[in-house]
């Protein structure tokens, strides 16, 4: 070995190579410091390799006897096996994130096939199938001429393979890859196929430079200028430097992930946040987390002093392959201080706004209450004064008593009407499910409203009821719902009225109908007819009095026996009220014993439908 360094001092080319050497040790190092890329291990490896191959290729060169260069050339061998197999596994790192890589079979390739080429080599001497015999430094020639045996080609062949599998996966990276990642995959397909074309050419042709094989010095340049690629194209590319600038000024703070779950950069905010100094708990949990999060799927708060973050999750898709692998994810901290500030605030509001409507209710209900006793007193004393049990009252004191009499049962049905309201509001209002006849709750409404009809000139039509509806629900609901609709109907219909009533089959439904020939109602009424506490402001109706509450109490109890109410109008002809019920077929034979049918109705036949029909022409039936 000594003997063969001998000269090696004065060669021009051994010292050329050893700087070329030199230099790819330096990129080597700098690469290993402050470059960040997918297969790094593997392309830093591929350095190694060809140091060591372009180092026994110069002390080939400086050698002078047949055996040193010998030598040499078997040493050679390990880095010249090492080349295209580290290539290999850094493409398909780099290009594809190939999971296989990660195998023990496959690192125990990596390993294996080199060592393996270089055994066979340096056992030349007794099987001679790499070098055969005839291998022989010519007269006045200063390099060995090798005659290669059927071991080379072998050796060649299967570094040959892992050559074609590199291109096999640039192929198909430069099929799906976008086209600014295409500039990236011509360099690599060139570094790989230049040393190939010259290393069939030495070995096809014997082609050699300085009677040197070529195929290290070729891949040299080549990876040389893809390692100036990796470093040049991103300080020279003025996207990339906005985006950059973008990146380090945002306000709100974010870190950038790797596919291995590294965080590679942080922002100014981030720094500025003391995102590094997280406890360990919280970033272990977000960067175990990461690689499972979905795109946009946000994550836990995050305290940090007085401010409160909320994570973000973006995936950064891989260029080459963007359909199926990540580079690796961006995490931004969303600042939620003030909104949550405005929520916490909102809902307090809320909470005092719900306390201030209960308060309310409650002082209503005692109000109510407490009237309730008083205004049943005053009402009986009144009632029995006006009776004439008391003695004779004169004239101009009984119309007095009249007056006040007409005025507390108003104000007593006003009581109960806000009692009614509040029970149905906090649903405290408990109703019967059972058959109800329709058809005699209306005719007992219309005989009980019929006085203070004719007292306001309002005729009462009903009409001759033939058969009668039952449906399911709250006899005493469902005759205050009628008694609403029907006193409503009189008060607004104006001297001379008609209300007119009926019962209809119609879309499968029973729908009792109360018509009057008042005004109408607007367009765009319905909120206020059955609001609370709102009347119709229409100067075109006559002068009424009341709580505003009979229409909306109706509607609350049609709701909760599962029934509809709601109106027709047309200004000048009239208003049409429904309350739409699903029936009960129920044959006669088996008529339910406590139907709420009055005694003197028992007689009506069991429902399908009610023979009559309102007398009116200018409102619809349907809806």
């Amino acid at each position: 070995m000594t003997a063969c360094l001998q000269g090696v001092s004065s060669d021009p080319i051994f010292w050329s190579l050893f700087a070329v050497a030199s230099i790819a040790a330096l990129v080597m190092i700098l690469v290993m410091r402050f470059q960040s890329f997918q297969g790094k291990s593997y392309y830093c490896l591929t350095f190694f390799a060809m140091i060591w191959t372009l180092i026994m290729v110069g002390l080939e060169a400086a050698s002078t006897t047949a055996a040193c260069q010998l030598q040499w050339a078997t040493l050679a061998w390990l880095g010249n096996a090492l080349v295209p197999v580290a290539w290999c596994f850094f493409v398909y790192a780099y290009v594809d994130n190939a999971s296989w890589l990660n195998s023990r079979l496959t690192k125990t390739a990596l390993a294996v096939v080199p060592v393996a080429a270089f055994t066979f080599a340096a056992t030349n001497q007794w099987h001679h199938l790499v070098y055969t015999d005839a291998s022989f430094i010519p007269p006045g020639a200063r390099r060995i001429e090798y005659e290669h045996g059927m071991g080379f080609y072998l050796i060649i062949a299967t570094l040959y393979a892992f050559v074609l599998a590199t291109l096999i996966c640039l192929a198909r990276a430069c099929r799906r890859a976008k086209r600014s990642a295409w500039p990236l995959l011509t360099m690599l397909v060139v570094i790989t196929l230049t040393p190939l074309t010259v290393n069939a050419a030495y070995v096809g042709l014997g082609f050699t430079v300085l009677g040197l094989d070529p195929t290290a010095f070729m891949f040299t340049l080549g990876i040389f200028a893809f390692t100036w690629l990796l470093a040049a194209n991103k300080t020279m590319d003025m996207a990339y430097i906005g985006q950059s600038i973008l990146f380090d000024t945002m306000s709100e703070p974010v870190i950038l992930v790797d596919r291995n779950q590294n965080i590679v950069r942080m922002n100014s905010a981030a720094n500025r946040s003391n995102l590094p100094g997280l406890s360990g708990d919280f970033l272990s949990e977000l960067l175990a987390g990461v690689g499972t999060l979905d795109s946009g799927k946000t994550f836990r708060h995050l305290k940090l002093g007085p401010k409160t973050f909320e994570p973000k999750v973006r995936e950064i898709e891989d260029p080459l392959n963007p359909s199926t692998t990540v580079l690796g994810w961006s995490v931004t901290f969303i600042d939620i201080t003030d909104r949550l500030a405005t929520i916490a605030s909102l809902e307090t509001a809320l909470r005092r706004a719900d306390e201030a409507n209960r308060e309310k209710d409650e002082f209503i209900s005692v109000v109510s209450h407490e009237l309730r006793t008083p205004l049943t007193s005053l009402s009986g004393g009144l009632t029995l004064a006006l009776s004439g049990r008391l003695g004779n009252v004169p004239d101009p004191i009984h119309s007095v008593l009249n007056i006040a009499h007409r005025n507390g049962i108003r104000l007593s049905r006003l009581v109960d009407n806000i009692l009614l309201a509040q029970k149905i509001d906090i649903n405290a209002l408990s109703l019967d499910d059972e058959p109800v006849d329709l058809g005699a709750l209306l005719k007992e409404s219309f005989e009980e409203n019929k006085m203070f009809a004719t007292g306001v000139g309002v005729r009462l039509d009903l009409g001759e009821i033939t058969q009668s509806a039952v449906v399911k629900g709250d006899a005493f609901a469902i005759r205050q719902i009628i008694d609403n609709l029907v006193s409503n109907a009189i008060k607004f219909s104006g001297e001379p009225g008609i209300v007119e009533g009926s019962i209809a089959m119609m879309d499968a439904q029973l729908r009792l109908s109360v018509y009057n020939t008042g005004k109408g109602i607007p367009d765009g009424m319905e909120s206020q007819v059955f609001g609370r506490f709102e009347q119709v402001n229409n100067s075109g109706q006559p002068s009424t009095r009341g709580s505003g509450l009979g229409l909306h109490i109706s509607r609350k109890l049609a709701k909760q026996m599962s029934a509809d109410i709601f109106y027709e109008s047309q200004e000048g002809a009239g208003t049409t009220f429904h309350v739409a019920f699903q029936p009960i077929a129920q044959p006669a034979a088996e008529r339910r014993p406590d139907l709420r049918v009055p005694e003197e109705d028992t007689s009506c036949d069991l429902p399908q439908e009610l023979a009559f029909t309102p007398r009116r022409a200018n409102v619809n039936a349907g809806p």
